[in-house]
């Protein structure tokens, strides 16, 4: 099988004029999932309200969020500080899986 290269061409791989992509990793301790999902209150950003995968329930403690942002400071800035604290911002792209 020949290689193949999923940053090349590709309507999966062209972004539209927009904000760089980032998926932020979050993760906290069992005792912490009430605080994690507390923090949220009264904390304004596009993210609330919205749906996410999160492993809570199956007992992993984990959440993920892909965001637009300028950079993983801004990326970071959508989430309340408590949560921020325990996430890492990791710049991504989308690509078609051959």
């Amino acid at each position: 099988m020949g290689k193949v290269y999923p940053y090349r061409g590709g309507a999966a791989g062209r972004r539209i004029a927009g904000m760089p992509l980032f998926m932020l990793s979050h993760v906290h301790a069992p005792d912490e999932c009430g605080t994690a999902f507390a923090a949220w209150r009264g904390f304004d950003s596009p993210l609330r309200h919205t749906l996410t995968l999160a492993s809570c329930v199956e007992g992993h403690h984990h959440a993920w969020w892909r965001v637009e942002a300028a950079d993983a400071e801004t990326a970071l800035a959508q989430l309340p500080p408590f949560v921020a604290e325990r996430t890492e911002a990791e710049p991504a792209r989308e690509v078609r899986v051959p």
